[in-house]
């Protein structure tokens, strides 16, 4: 079940206050606010743009950022801003945004880079996550039944527990849905797991994919494929942890089966268990049952649901387990009295400022505060670059 933000708490609570009086923490915490508010996903587009205003960039690495702040960055009066979008930003941008920012940036070494940046997000668009480029940009797949198995048949063979990507030329015929058949069909194991990374695949090939033999060609299904079933979804869900790469995935997969997942509430593998309360029709008592589990998966789960009551985001803000702490940490749930601390302590600060509970006045607030301890901070550094005069 989808999370519910709780009502914000009010801004003129004395623990808010606190984070201002400048005589409760280390002078480092402030600057981690500004690289922290970047990633709450509460923190609106005003806000992120007088991050940007001030050089905070962390925020670029982010995929969801609110409309009109990449706007705002590609066209920013500062030359670090632009750099950073460039650095961090440049092979996803759209040739409209790339061609945009080569316009605002007259700098010579920004715009060199530009152009490099330019060629390769050209070929970075051209593949999909989890496929290999092709050896050169004019390289042709195989186009007959005939060459595609004799292809097929020159792939070696590999290790179940290797590491692996799509290949190129099986890349460059997802979209052939007589080619996947074929291929889908091989005993290459490494045939099959390129076959199971296309984004869409016809309903047969679908459903032997399905119930292949390596549990890499399932994850790569379920990570890749639009088309994967619902019931090997939840199957990878009982065994795999996530990946950056895919993030979020089974359990965000469109054909994820969340409704019935409450017969796992009490289930022996804690990855199951972890799950019951996506399903729709679970209860806060359900998330709370989970909060107390005694296995460190279930609870990391848990302390991700805004429906926790507070008293159980304070105990989990306090888990041995960091994973867990990590993500209570960020709770709405979690009060003011026990986010602030949080906030004012060296090794949660930047976490904790992720909270989207913080009212978005405390955000300003934040900022104005650290922005002229960020300036003091690079004067010092520019002091110890330049030395002695």
């Amino acid at each position: 079940m989808e999370p519910v933000t709780k009502t914000q708490p009010a801004t003129g609570s004395s623990d808010w206050t606190r984070l201002t009086s400048g005589t409760d923490h280390d002078w480092r915490v402030p600057l981690l606010w500004l690289s922290g508010l970047g990633y709450n996903r509460a923190a609106p587009t005003e806000l992120l743009v007088r991050l940007l205003d001030i050089g905070e960039t962390s925020m670029l690495y982010r995929h969801d950022l609110p409309d009109g702040v990449m706007d705002v960055a590609i066209t920013h009066r500062r030359e670090d801003v632009r750099t950073d979008v460039a650095t961090i930003c440049g092979r996803r941008l759209s040739p409209a945004q790339a061609e945009r920012l080569s316009g605002a940036s007259p700098e010579p070494a920004l715009r060199e880079r530009l152009t490099g940046l330019a060629a390769e997000g050209a070929v970075a668009r051209r593949i999909r996550r989890g496929v290999e480029p092709a050896p050169e940009p004019y390289a042709a797949p195989p186009t007959t039944p005939a060459e595609i198995a004799a292809m097929a048949a020159e792939v070696p063979d590999i290790a179940p527990d290797r590491l692996t990507t799509a290949l190129w030329w099986i890349g460059a015929l997802h979209e052939n849905p007589d080619a996947m058949r074929l291929l889908a069909a091989s005993p290459k194991l490494l045939v099959r797991r390129s076959v199971a990374r296309a984004p869409r695949l016809p309903a047969d090939v679908v459903d032997l994919l399905a119930r292949d033999e390596d549990d890499v060609v399932q994850l790569f299904l379920a990570e890749s494929c639009d088309d994967a079933p619902p019931e090997m979804l939840l199957a990878v869900a009982g065994w795999w942890n996530g990946s950056f790469s895919f993030p979020g995935r089974p359990l965000n997969h469109p054909n994820f089966p969340r409704a019935g997942l409450l017969r796992f509430a009490t289930d022996p593998n804690p990855r199951l268990r972890a799950l019951a309360h996506h399903d729709p029709a679970s209860t806060a008592a359900d998330v709370e049952r989970a909060a107390g589990d005694p296995h460190e998966t279930v609870r990391r789960a848990a302390a991700e649901d805004h429906r926790l009551a507070a008293e159980t985001a304070i105990a989990l803000a306090g888990d041995p387990e960091e994973g867990v702490r990590l993500r209570a940490w960020t709770n709405p749930a979690l009060p003011p009295h026990a986010l602030v601390p949080l906030l004012l302590a060296l090794r949660s600060a930047e976490m904790a400022v992720k909270n989207p509970g913080i009212p978005v006045p405390v955000m300003h607030r934040l900022v104005d505060y650290a922005t002229p301890l960020l300036h003091a901070a690079e004067r010092r550094a520019g002091e110890r670059t330049a030395g002695p005069s």
